[in-house]
């Protein structure tokens, strides 16, 4: 019998008669397992952002939520930079711009919530430091997003952050000033911090300083460097 009609297990022949490479079928694999990380680790991050505002808190440890949240957004990150450095995938870069406005979005309103707590001048320090060390995660995430498509530009996205910046230098101005009843004098060093926080962040994104300019020369370096060879086993 002839051996024609048969096709090595790495290379399944699809309807159409055409050959699907070892190469193509891990693009695939790694676009499904970046898409599934990094949604996994969004709504878990939804999730526990939802905890730490809400009244009631998770009796999970927020180490432990941190931990399983951080673990999806590595194996997403790193199946991302892999399908899209070394194996070309042309649809992932688009997706990925896609939950960068979606994480962009998620940023925004977390940073108006917590604008909104602020207002009320709580005593609690803990929940101020709560409100920092989430918003720092969430930026983080953004930015790590941004490292994963080559030249991704992040000055449009400082725009929606600076008209925020701007909403929360008014409030301060209209608490301190003109809404005194009941004001707390001691709260304004909270007050300050945070917006000095979230404006040197949207500053530095929109100047397009360069910050992370190492970091992602060091990770082009490093696929230009290894995915030849990682190519060529394919």
């Amino acid at each position: 019998m002839s051996n024609s009609n048969h096709l090595p297990p790495t290379q399944p022949r699809t309807g159409n008669g055409h050959k699907v490479s070892r190469r193509g079928l891990f693009s695939i694999a790694m676009l499904l397992l970046s898409i599934g990380g990094l949604g996994f680790a969004m709504l878990g991050g939804a999730k526990m952002v939802f905890d730490l505002l809400g009244e009631q808190p998770n009796p999970t440890s927020i180490v432990t939520q941190a931990v399983v949240v951080g673990l999806a957004y590595v194996v997403g990150w790193g199946t991302a930079i892999l399908a899209i450095r070394v194996y070309g995938n042309l649809i992932l870069p688009i997706l990925i711009n896609w939950f960068t406005w979606g994480c962009l979005a998620a940023v925004c309103y977390l940073y108006v919530e917590i604008l909104r707590r602020m207002y009320a001048q709580p005593d609690d320090l803990g929940r101020f430091v709560k409100y920092l060390v989430v918003m720092t995660g969430g930026l983080g995430g953004l930015l790590g997003l941004h490292l994963i498509n080559e030249d991704h530009d992040l000055r449009v996205f400082s725009i929606p952050l600076l008209l925020l910046n701007l909403t929360h230098l008014g409030m301060i101005v209209f608490r301190y000033v003109f809404d005194t009843a009941g004001v707390k004098p001691s709260f304004l060093w909270k007050d300050v911090v945070f917006f000095l926080f979230m404006t040197s962040v949207s500053l530095s994104m929109l100047s397009h300083l360069g910050l992370l300019d190492p970091l992602r020369k060091w990770i082009t370096g490093y696929f230009d460097r290894n995915s030849t060879s990682i190519r060529s086993n394919d």
